[in-house]
């Protein structure tokens, strides 16, 4: 599954939580039940994303501003040691029994340079890769506004999102692609598809799709479309619930926003879930964090060469109602330290299964070929010192997912979520 800025997603690693969330609930559910699964289906569906590429390729990330950490290397001081590595260009090139792109070759040593690292966050990004990287964490990108995904040999619409320029068009969810400005789709990948309907070419796309068997014409003008990584509502007895999906740029305003309008409504309690959430900026997480704690609260720690420095709320902020926190194996990086820290600095409960485990941090760097790197520079402790590398953050109470939720994702289905809900009334 993919949307229209994003390319294909990738398998997940053993570590991958099932399926979380269906576009059908069934008739039986209650109102409530449905509008948290709606709720569930729009905030989660960076999820559905990213995961699949990030956890997939190894990629749980957390990320300092670029160039923070920096080592100046002098021109030459390499040249000799890269000698076998021209040669075996020089070989490829000359004598391979086939003809091969240099930018396959240079970006095959990058990766390979990379991968010898031994760390599994430590990663190369192809243009392809990196666009859909930085379009994630940026919460905005130029299209439709679609989630598309592959069927058998059809590309269709999955879902569309509100008030978008599909929306506003008349696309649906069930639609097959046939065709894309007078271009069959027939035999394109989701990827190729994505790359046509967020092409800044064209303002406007002309889309034919089949629906009911039946084929329909669609002029739809493009523009900027807002990801939203922040859902928010109201349940009964004044609980509160935010859903965070990752620690994007614009998390920080739409937590804050949510947080605001729900405090408005004489907010009691407050359920957080992280569950998913494969991390983000190091800078959303602390400005989040500084929303509960005062400035005399360390929320994290960096351990580095040098020793070990803490890190203190931004604000004077403090908050006195209860929150509970969800976690499961894919909370990970920033979503740790945002529940470690809200576990021992504002004595919220935490409750799920244990987090992924990524006490590492990187920061990114541009290539001048148009690709990326990330790289580890630092590890990350809790706000009492606590390295969770490898260990991951431990639930308060652990509440092992239902595995009737794949089959039927309804929220009594849903028995970590019923918990975090009896632990807030």
């Amino acid at each position: 599954m993919c949307y229209d800025y994003y390319g294909d997603s990738m398998k997940n690693n053993s570590k991958e939580k099932k399926s979380t969330v269906k576009e059908k609930v069934e008739v039986k559910n209650t109102e409530k039940e449905k509008e948290i699964i709606n709720l569930k289906n729009t905030g989660k569906y960076v999820l559905v994303l990213l995961v699949g590429l990030l956890i997939g390729s190894g990629v749980t990330f957390l990320l300092t501003p670029k160039g923070s950490i920096k080592q100046e290397i002098k021109a030459g001081s390499f040249s000799k040691e890269f000698t076998p590595l021209f040669e075996t260009y020089k070989t490829i090139k000359t004598e391979y029994y086939k003809d091969v792109k240099d930018e396959d070759l240079i970006n095959g040593a990058i990766d390979g340079m990379m991968k010898s690292l031994g760390d599994e966050h430590s990663v190369f990004f192809n243009k392809e890769n990196k666009e859909n990287f930085e379009l994630e964490l940026s919460g905005t990108y130029y299209g439709i506004g679609a989630e598309i995904k592959q069927i058998d040999d059809n590309v269709m619409i999955n879902k569309i999102f509100d008030d978008s320029p599909a929306s506003k068009a008349g696309l649906k969810s069930g639609d097959i692609f046939v065709s894309i400005d007078g271009k069959s789709t027939k035999g394109l990948t989701v990827t190729e598809i994505a790359n046509n309907l967020r092409s800044k070419t064209k303002d406007k796309a002309t889309i034919i799709i089949s629906r009911d068997g039946e084929e329909k014409t669609f002029e739809v003008q493009k523009d900027n479309v807002n990801l939203l990584s922040v859902s928010s509502e109201m349940l009964d007895d004044n609980i509160g619930y935010i859903a965070v999906t990752i620690f994007g740029e614009r998390t920080h305003t739409q937590f804050a926003n949510a947080l605001d309008s729900l405090e408005k409504q004489n907010m009691k309690s407050l359920i957080i879930d992280l569950r998913g959430n494969s991390g983000g900026y190091l800078s959303t997480v602390t400005k989040m964090l500084s929303e509960f704690v005062d400035k005399n609260t360390v929320i994290y720690q960096m351990k580095t060469r040098e020793g070990t420095k803490k890190y203190y709320s931004l604000n004077n902020k403090t908050k006195d109602y209860k929150v509970i926190v969800l976690i499961d194996e894919n909370s990970a990086s920033a979503s740790e330290i945002m529940a470690s820290a809200l576990q021992e600095q504002y004595k919220a409960t935490l409750v799920g299964v244990t987090t992924f485990g990524k006490g590492t941090v990187q920061e990114t760097e541009d290539l001048s070929n148009g690709t990326l790197i990330k790289y580890t520079v630092q590890e990350w402790l809790t706000s009492n010192g606590n390295s969770i590398n490898g260990t991951g953050v431990k639930p308060d109470e652990e509440v092992i997912l239902n595995e009737d939720f794949e089959d039927n994702p309804v929220m009594e289905n849903d028995n970590q979520y019923q918990r975090a809900l009896e632990l807030a009334r």
